[in-house]
């Protein structure tokens, strides 16, 4: 089993949709993931979160892909290790 690390995973692009951060909370919860927030930055979209690695990866992945209502330009992924 992972340990879990903490990872801020910061998205561009056109991303202001309203049900984006919750589009995100729900897949983040499907992996497994409990701990997730998001908060809107003058660049884009910030989700933090706490999970395996695996799982933040996948987290990352999926989000770039996003739903309709959105279009992800970039997708970068910074990883902790929680302590």
């Amino acid at each position: 089993m992972s340990n879990n690390i903490s990872a801020t995973i910061h998205l561009t692009g056109d991303v202001q949709s309203a049900d984006f951060p919750k589009w995100i909370i729900r897949h983040a919860h499907k992996l497994g993931i409990v701990e997730v927030y998001t908060q809107l930055v003058p660049s884009g979209l910030e989700v933090k979160a706490v999970g395996a690695e695996e799982m933040l990866q996948a987290l990352a992945i999926g989000a770039s892909l996003g739903p309709s209502s959105v279009l992800v330009e970039t997708a970068t992924i910074s990883t902790d290790a929680c302590t």
